[in-house]
């Protein structure tokens, strides 16, 4: 399901897995290394040393506290794997990692994260995006008041690691520009005046008009959307080619 389901346009963030992470984490001098317990298909067994002094704390922490959990209940994620609800009923959720360990586990910068651990952090923060729209009936037509609401939420309850991705850049742009369509022209103290917010709010916006017409049209065709990944790479000395999958847009 879309978290956005007003706009114009829709998106998921359940594709955080490939995000690319571009905050600075801090450095644990004391911590040079951990002995965890990987839970994916091939390590799942095996105990494997792994440095973790460039590794953030609350992925760290989030680690350990899964890692615990399998051996408190004899399994591992991988026996989840056609069952995410299970592992999330059973395992994940009564954990109540915060959004920013959430972000962590979801990115999975280091590769400590199993699949299932990925999928549900991305779940639970699709979520929390759903819940932040604050509306009253689930299946209603978002208005201004409920992307007021998301925007707050980005603003206040994103950490500064997921703020710095461009996944998060999309999604605060495609708030704004609902925001602003729905409020006949508004602007929110939450509004970014950031360039790449604003060259991708101006994409969201262009990408309405093209639905007009052609209602396949996909957000990466915008001429805006461009120049917001270009400079976004440029901002942050990467140049790699950013792909958006396709699950994303619907």
């Amino acid at each position: 399901m879309s978290i956005f389901s007003g706009g114009g346009s829709t998106y998921s963030l359940s594709n955080y897995s490939i995000a690319k992470f571009v905050g600075n984490t801090t450095s644990f001098a004391s911590r040079t290394t951990q002995s965890v317990l990987l839970q994916d298909d091939e390590t799942e067994k095996k105990s494997t040393e792994l440095d973790v002094s460039s590794m953030p704390d609350n992925a760290v922490d989030a680690r350990a506290k899964l890692t615990d959990r399998y051996g408190d209940l004899e399994t591992t994620s991988a026996r989840y794997k056609d069952d995410i609800e299970a592992f999330r009923r059973e395992i994940f959720d009564d954990l109540k990692f915060d959004r920013a360990t959430l972000y962590s586990i979801a990115s999975n910068e280091n590769g400590y994260f199993s699949k299932e651990e990925i999928k549900a952090a991305q779940l639970v923060m699709d979520e929390q995006l759903e819940q932040a729209l604050n509306k009253s009936d689930p299946e209603a037509e978002s208005t201004a008041d409920n992307y007021l609401s998301l925007l707050k939420y980005l603003e206040e309850e994103s950490s500064e690691d997921e703020k710095s991705s461009f996944e998060w850049a999309v999604n605060k742009a495609n708030a704004q520009a609902s925001y602003k369509r729905l409020s006949n022209g508004k602007e929110s103290e939450f509004f970014s005046d950031d360039p790449v917010i604003t060259l991708l709010t101006k994409a969201h916006e262009e990408l309405f008009e093209a639905q007009q017409t052609d209602p396949d049209a996909k957000l990466e065709s915008m001429s805006s959307y461009d120049s917001a990944q270009y400079q976004w790479e440029r901002n942050n000395n990467s140049y790699d080619t950013y792909t958006s999958p396709d699950a994303w847009w619907t």
